[in-house]
């Protein structure tokens, strides 16, 4: 998709977000997050692990390369695994142009644990192909996607900004069900962030400092931006 490859040469960082300072606010918290669901699911630090939809590597590089024995990163966008590659954290991160959902899953290595960091809803079709994938290829998966049952996230969508990165986002009840289909059940959901990428800064300071409070109830969490998952298979 041109725009993929567009953020990727420039850095998905600067192409997606309105400001750095939001950058760092949202990724520190939703990375974070993903590392302590992990940890939740039992992901041991000797682990073997996929990045799938790993984007320019950000992630991988800054997070999981020094938590994890080894790292595997697929995504399509040539340019952005082009720039994962230049910012390898080192010799055991592996970064490799597929396109996922033409992916024979059963050429790819046991992982202790796959990392799908905002990919699903890009791919919404494949969705159920992918998971029954990965289902054979690891027992503990960790979900960031976009909060579908955001009532402005859906219109949004509807923007050309938007409709030209291909967002499309799963309602929450929708996502489950595909998992629970290929054999996961949901351990651990969080909702998360007030802010959008697009946040300026002056309404990010104004928003930020009451995260904590709506992300914690179960009244208002439906505000946030985001769903974080842990999946694990049924044994």
């Amino acid at each position: 998709m041109p725009y993929w490859e567009r953020a990727g040469a420039v850095g998905y960082g600067a192409a997606m977000y309105r400001c750095s300072e939001v950058e760092r606010h949202i990724r520190g918290r939703c990375w974070q997050a993903a590392l302590a669901i992990a940890d939740t699911l039992g992901v041991p630090p000797d682990a073997h692990v996929l990045d799938l939809g790993c984007g320019d590597g950000a992630f991988a590089n800054a997070m999981l390369a020094s938590r994890y024995r080894a790292v595997d990163g697929l995504d399509l966008a040539e340019a952005a695994i082009h720039r994962a590659d230049a910012e390898a954290a080192g010799p055991h991160l592996k970064f490799r142009a597929v396109d996922l959902t033409a992916l024979d899953y059963a050429t790819l290595p046991r992982y202790g644990a796959a990392f799908l960091m905002g990919i699903l809803h890009h791919v919404k079709a494949a969705t159920p192909a992918i998971l029954a994938g990965l289902a054979t290829r690891t027992d503990r998966v960790i979900v960031l996607e976009p909060n579908g049952d955001h009532v402005l996230r859906k219109l949004l969508e509807l923007t050309p900004s938007y409709r030209a990165a291909g967002e499309d986002s799963f309602r929450t009840a929708a996502l489950v069900d595909l998992f629970a289909a290929a054999g996961y059940r949901a351990q651990v959901h969080r909702r998360m962030n007030l802010c959008p990428n697009f946040t300026p800064r002056f309404l990010y300071r104004l928003l930020a400092p009451i995260e904590p409070r709506v992300e914690s109830s179960a009244a208002l969490d439906a505000l946030c931006t985001v769903n974080m998952f842990g999946f694990a298979r049924r044994s």
